[in-house]
């Protein structure tokens, strides 16, 4: 272990003689490295360079390994043209759609997601999220960690509701040692119907505060180039559900 200023700089030396830059602290911990980074992350997924390919299974989404000396080391590639897919709608569009409006709502579970053309291709680059397990392992935490994470779980209900996400899934629910919940393929999400994914029984206050912000200008200027009319105005559609449903909760 290095304690001495020192030792400090002389590592800092190394990093930089081997072109790599340390990340700025994730201010909330964990592995959501974009957490105040959002600009920087999405820029360097539009540009960097893909040293290396691989697919992943039938998944249809490749993992791109990037050029070291950045802010991401991978990314998950989505070249999902917008169409029906095995008999669902499906677009890699709704993949940045659900990272806008995360952002609007101020999440911070949808891990950056940019447009960029690889091979050809239109699609979604989102940064791959290192370090984290999904859910098919382990249901939830114990300990101090309990009351946030199901916290994390009403907002993420609540989320999926908004954008019309059906395909919610152990697979597709991220934790971090400090149990930070990601959330990831929302490829199926928004289109024109107005029903309800799942039934609500808690709220956080706070996100249905920003949610009840929303109007169509502010959704047309965030999701307008990734969402059509009838999309966008199916998200305040089923926020209207959802008043509806939330005032029917007990208080």
């Amino acid at each position: 272990m290095i304690r001495s200023s020192g030792g400090a700089t002389l590592v800092a030396c190394l990093l930089a003689f081997l072109g790599q830059r340390q990340p700025a602290p994730d201010p909330r911990g964990g592995a959501r490295i974009w957490v105040g980074r959002h600009q920087e992350i999405e820029e360097y997924l539009r540009t960097a360079e893909c040293v290396g390919m691989e697919m992943l299974g039938p998944s249809r989404v490749a993992r791109c390994t990037l050029r070291p000396g950045g802010p991401v080391a991978r990314m998950a590639w989505r070249p999902l043209p917008p169409g029906v897919h095995r008999g669902f709608r499906e677009s890699y569009k709704a993949e940045i759609a659900a990272y806008e409006l995360d952002k609007l709502l101020k999440l911070d579970m949808v891990p950056p997601s940019v447009e960029r053309q690889l091979q050809g291709s239109n699609g979604a680059a989102q940064l791959w999220v290192e370090d984290v397990m999904d859910l098919t392992r382990d249901a939830s935490p114990d300990g101090p960690h309990r009351a946030g994470w199901e916290s994390q779980l009403v907002r993420m209900k609540m989320f999926d509701s908004l954008i019309g996400n059906r395909d919610r899934s152990p697979g597709n629910m991220l934790h971090d040692a400090a149990w930070n919940l990601i959330l990831l393929d929302h490829s199926g999400a928004f289109g024109d119907t107005t029903d309800l994914p799942l039934k609500m029984s808690r709220i956080d206050d706070a996100l249905w505060a920003r949610i009840e912000a929303l109007d169509s200008e502010k959704l047309h200027a965030v999701l307008g180039a990734w969402l059509d009319d009838g999309e966008i105005k199916a998200v305040l559609d089923r926020r209207e559900r959802m008043r509806a449903e939330i005032g029917s909760l007990p208080r």
